[in-house]
């Protein structure tokens, strides 16, 4: 079983479902309360929600392992798990039975909601998920931007979903609709900020690794450019990312959400620790470390969607 675990990357999924919590209670349950409504969205509705993202996600994890069998016997033999502690064919029936499963409930919640064109979007991150593997993530920046894009979607697709329920919903809508700005303007916030955060973390990967990439014939930009490429781009987004966090703590100090405000002051020291330490980055062992530091920067500012629990609208 602990095999099965490691190759659908059960952390990283435990960091989607508190994600989407968080934002479903501390954002939009914390601005409808005050309007003196439930979401609009049902809570079995956005569990199955939560589990079909990660059910695409865990299947994403597991064909991302099994067309990486040979790049990984360079990079990470000793993680290596696909030939060994599970078997190929296994892999990629689990990586179907998440794949199909999860696509079935986001169409199920599509028609929920009564807008069928939020089943296409499962569809889409389902064939771009494996595209990824399969291609895109061997080529120029753009395997990069595709999952830099699906990490944003994890937010945008909880806010996605309730709108489409309000809009069937009228009673709800009208009294909550004051506060619908204010509140896309927090969750296209997060979004962009795991995009640039996604961005980071996979430059500095492919940075990391950079050999078995190369002999596997990948055209990620730390093999056509070199390493030094690689440190400038993610360098480049951690000065936009900390510019863009700034800019967003001035709009919380001005709305009163002080709490929040300072509490991304920390995110900035961890922005700005990264950055010290990618421009210092030269070993594989290196890249390595900065890149789990990137993860502690997106779990930190996950975090802080707590605080808007306790901030009044």
């Amino acid at each position: 079983m602990r095999p099965y675990l490691k190759i659908i990357r059960l952390p990283n999924l435990g960091i989607i479902v508190i994600t989407q919590y968080l934002l479903r209670y501390c954002v939009i349950g914390n601005w409808y309360a005050y309007s003196g409504v439930n979401a609009a969205f049902s809570n079995l509705d956005f569990a199955l929600l939560v589990f079909s993202t990660i059910l695409i996600t865990a299947g994403g994890n597991i064909i991302n392992d099994v067309f990486d069998v040979e790049t990984d016997k360079i990079n990470k033999p000793e993680k290596m798990l696909i030939g060994k502690s599970v078997s190929g064919l296994s892999a990629k029936i689990l990586y179907l039975v998440f794949s199909v499963s999860g696509l079935l409930i986001g169409v199920y919640l599509a028609v929920q909601v009564k807008s069928l064109q939020l089943g296409l979007i499962f569809l889409a991150i389902v064939i771009m998920l494996f595209l990824y593997s399969k291609t895109y993530q061997k080529t120029l920046l753009l395997g990069n931007v595709i999952v830099a894009s699906l990490s944003a979607m994890v937010i945008l697709i909880v806010w996605l979903f309730e709108f489409f329920a309000l809009t069937s919903n009228p009673v709800v809508y009208v009294k909550v609709q004051s506060s619908l700005k204010l509140v896309s303007y927090i969750f296209f916030a997060y979004a962009i900020f795991a995009f640039i955060v996604s961005m980071i973390r996979e430059i500095l990967k492919d940075a990391e690794d950079i050999e078995g990439d190369g002999e596997s014939g990948y055209g990620t930009l730390a093999i056509v450019y070199g390493n030094n490429a690689a440190k400038y781009l993610a360098s480049s987004i951690i000065v936009l990312g900390i510019a863009l966090l700034a800019f967003s703590q001035y709009w919380l100090f001005k709305n009163d959400f002080l709490l929040v405000t300072w509490y991304l002051g920390i995110v900035q020291v961890l922005f700005l620790y990264v950055l010290y330490y990618v421009i210092k980055a030269k070993t594989k062992k290196d890249f390595h470390s900065v890149s789990n530091a990137v993860k502690i920067i997106m779990v930190a500012g996950i975090l802080s969607m707590q605080l808007f629990c306790v901030s009044q609208p």
